[in-house]
C-alpha cells in the first residue's frame, strides 16, 4: 500500500500545454506549478493519494532535435520537485512528441530511479526506440482515446509506485504483466511461476495450433512488412552507372552534418571526388556509428566503401560509371519504420538520377 502522498511531475508538449501550435514547436522548457492540460485529467485518475506538483512543457522540436541534450536539460528542472513518479504525454501517434516523451522518461528513470510512464500509438517510431527503458502504455492514434489512456497510465503508475512484490515472478520483482496493464512489452525476460513445464506447454500449444484452436504464444516474433519485390538482375554491368550506399556511418572528419551514431533517422550525400579522392593523402574521416569497432575502416575507408575496386572496374570497362555521390547513413539500433523512410528517400534520389544499380555495404 502507498503510505504517503506521492509527488508527480508531468511533461506535455506546447499544444497540450496551451502555448500554441506548430508555430511554437521550438519553444524551450516552461514550468508551471500543479497540473495543466492532460495532467489535470491524470491528477483526477490518480486520486487524492497523489499530487501532481508541476507540469513541464516544451515544443515538439526542442527535445526531439537533440534528445539527449534536451532530456538532460529537462531532467534538471524535474529533479527540483523530488518526484516519486514521472509521466510524459501521452503522445499518441505524434513522432516528435513521442521522441521527446521517451527521451525524458529514459533520462528520469536512469538518473532518479523512479517509475516513468508515457503513452503512444503502436506505429509511433519512439515505441521501438524507448520500449526497453520506459513503460509505454498503448494508446489509439489520436487524443480521442485520452480518457482511457490516462486511466491506464495512472493505474500502471500506482502499481509501480506501490512497492508490491510480484507474486507471479520468481524474483518477486514489481513488474506488472504487459497484457494486464496495457503497456508494450519491454523485452525483459524473467522466470515466472507456472503449473506446467516448458515441454508440456509447448506440446499443448502445438496441438492447439494443429487443431485450429486458439492459443497464446510465449515468444513474440517481430513482423516486418515486405514492401517491395527484388528487381531483375543487371544483364550487362558495362552499360550502367552504379551508386554506393552504406549504413556504416562514414562521414567527413568532424561529422559536419551531425549524423547520429545510434537510433539515427537521417542520411547525407557526399561527393566522391572530394570526399574519397583517388589520392587520399591527408584525408581524414569519422565514423558516426557506435555498433562496431571502426579502426580498420578509419585506416582505409575502402574497406567499408569499395571505391578502389570500383574504380578498377571502370578502368577495365566492366562497369560504365560510378555515381559521383556517395550516400551515407547509420543503421545502429534504428527502428524499422525509420529504416524504411531512409531507404525510400535514398531510393527516390537514385531513381531520379536514373542510376542502374546500387551496392549497399554494411558493417
Amino acid at each position: 500500500m502507498i503510505e504517503k502522498k506521492l509527488r508527480v511531475v508531468s511533461y506535455i508538449n506546447q499544444f497540450f500545454g496551451q502555448i500554441g501550435g506548430e508555430d511554437k514547436a521550438n519553444t524551450g522548457f516552461l514550468v508551471k506549478e500543479g497540473a495543466i492540460g492532460p495532467s489535470m485529467g491524470l491528477q483526477q485518475k490518480l486520486g487524492e493519494e497523489v499530487d501532481v506538483v508541476a507540469t513541464i512543457i516544451s515544443g515538439d522540436n526542442y527535445i526531439s532535435e537533440d534528445p539527449e541534450g534536451g532530456a538532460e536539460e529537462g531532467l534538471e528542472l524535474i529533479k527540483h520537485y523530488d518526484p516519486d513518479l514521472f509521466f510524459a504525454g501521452p503522445a499518441f501517434a505524434a513522432g516528435r512528441y513521442g521522441i521527446s516523451c521517451g527521451a525524458l522518461c529514459r533520462a528520469v528513470g536512469e538518473k532518479l530511479g523512479i517509475p516513468v510512464i508515457t503513452g503512444m500509438y503502436e506505429e509511433n517510431p519512439a515505441v521501438e526506440i524507448y520500449r526497453q527503458d520506459v513503460f509505454i502504455c498503448k494508446t489509439g492514434n489520436s487524443a480521442r482515446t485520452m480518457a482511457e489512456t490516462l486511466s491506464n497510465m495512472a493505474r500502471l503508475g500506482l502499481k509501480l509506485a506501490s512497492g508490491e512484490k510480484g507474486e507471479h515472478l520468481v524474483s518477486r520483482e514489481n513488474l506488472p504483466k504487459p497484457d494486464e496493464y496495457g503497456y508494450f512489452p519491454r523485452l525483459i525476460i524473467r522466470n515466472e511461476y507456472t503449473d506446467k513445464n516448458a515441454a508440456a506447454r509447448s506440446v499443448e500449444k502445438l496441438l492447439a495450433k494443429i487443431k485450429g484452436e486458439p492459443f497464446e504464444t510465449e515468444v513474440q516474433v517481430p513482423k516486418f512488412e515486405v514492401t517491395f519485390s527484388p528487381p531483375p538482375p543487371v544483364k550487362d554491368m558495362s552499360t550502367i552507372e552504379i551508386a554506393l550506399v552504406s549504413d556504416g556511418g562514414l562521414v567527413p572528419k568532424g561529422n559536419p552534418d551531425k549524423l547520429v551514431s545510434r537510433e539515427n533517422t537521417q542520411w547525407f550525400p557526399y561527393e566522391i571526388d572530394t570526399f574519397m579522392p583517388e589520392n587520399p593523402e591527408g584525408a581524414e574521416y569519422d565514423i558516426a556509428h557506435s555498433g562496431y569497432y571502426p579502426v580498420e575502416v578509419l585506416e582505409d575507408p575502402n574497406r567499408l566503401v569499395p571505391l578502389d575496386v570500383m574504380r578498377d572496374l571502370v578502368r577495365e570497362s566492366k562497369i560504365r560509371k560510378i555515381c559521383p555521390t556517395f550516400f551515407s547513413t547509420s543503421g545502429n539500433c534504428t527502428v524499422h519504420t525509420a529504416n524504411l523512410r531512409i531507404g525510400e528517400t535514398i531510393a527516390a534520389e537514385i531513381k531520379k538520377r536514373e542510376i542502374g544499380a546500387v551496392i549497399l555495404t554494411s558493417t
